[in-house]
């Protein structure tokens, strides 16, 4: 019997996506996308670690109705503390079972005109966030020889965007990280995937002016995303169902129009 197979018995295959019981650490749950993976994962009976930058009054009501199940980290995600602490709280629950690398930001300019300063803000907080949440959340999971990291990258760094070419790096590096990180520590049974999604009707995509969303939406097959539906996605990713899945991108655009 696998180790994989035998993480499946553990945790079931029926109700709630094998989810119940589960630890899943979620980062720049605050809003947007994160927001709504956290509630996903509760409404089927994970244990959710709740990383924000900056509270917001959603994600405390979702404590007022899920208390037993949902646990705040604030922090900068750029800072190692902010690691630490998350891994530090999954712990304290049963050990974290599921990372989810969402946090993000966006500091768009053409490259030409845009400062170092806004390159090296978008580099710390997208891919130096998800090196440090993935080097303390991996230390746990060799321990308990199981693991799941999904780090939520974006269109951008398969296709490129217009103004957006250090998002677009900072997107496409989780995709050599996550590679490594599948490589590394697969004799661990720790599985690592990427989610790429296109524009999504919250989060930064909501953000973006509104020409632009018109434009990135036109050359989509199937028009805007849903932050539900890829929530949901991620909570499947999340799930023993998904543990076959590895070392890969999995793509939820919808299509792209050539």
């Amino acid at each position: 019997m696998t180790a994989s197979t035998t993480r499946k018995g553990i945790w079931g295959m029926g109700g709630f996506g094998g989810l119940d019981g589960r630890v899943v650490a979620v980062t720049g749950a605050g809003r947007g996308l994160g927001l709504a993976t956290v509630r996903v994962l509760l409404e089927r009976h994970a244990r959710v670690i709740a990383h924000h930058r900056s509270p917001s009054p959603e994600l405390f009501r979702l404590l007022d109705t899920y208390a037993d199940l949902l646990h705040l980290v604030p922090g900068d995600v750029g800072e190692e503390s902010t690691a630490v602490a998350i891994a530090e709280t999954a712990t304290g629950v049963g050990g974290l079972d599921v990372l989810v690398h969402n946090a993000a930001i966006t500091r768009d300019q053409p490259l030409v005109r845009m400062p170092v300063e806004a390159w090296d803000e978008v580099m710390r907080v997208n891919l130096r966030g998800a090196f440090l949440v993935t080097k303390h959340a991996l230390r746990g999971m060799i321990r308990r020889r199981y693991g799941r990291l999904i780090y939520v990258s974006s269109l951008s760094a398969v296709i490129g965007s217009t103004g957006q070419g250090n998002y677009a790096a900072s997107k496409a590096g989780l995709h050599g990280l996550s590679q490594s990180v599948a490589q590394e520590y697969a004799r661990f049974n720790v599985r690592s995937v990427v989610l790429a999604p296109g524009l999504l009707d919250t989060g930064l995509g909501a953000a973006l002016p509104v020409e632009i969303q018109h434009r990135k939406a036109d050359h989509a097959l199937l028009g805007r995303g849903s932050g539900e539906s890829v929530a949901a996605t991620i909570a499947f990713l999340a799930s023993p169902d998904a543990d076959d899945i590895n070392a890969t991108v999995v793509h939820v655009d919808g299509g792209v129009a050539y």
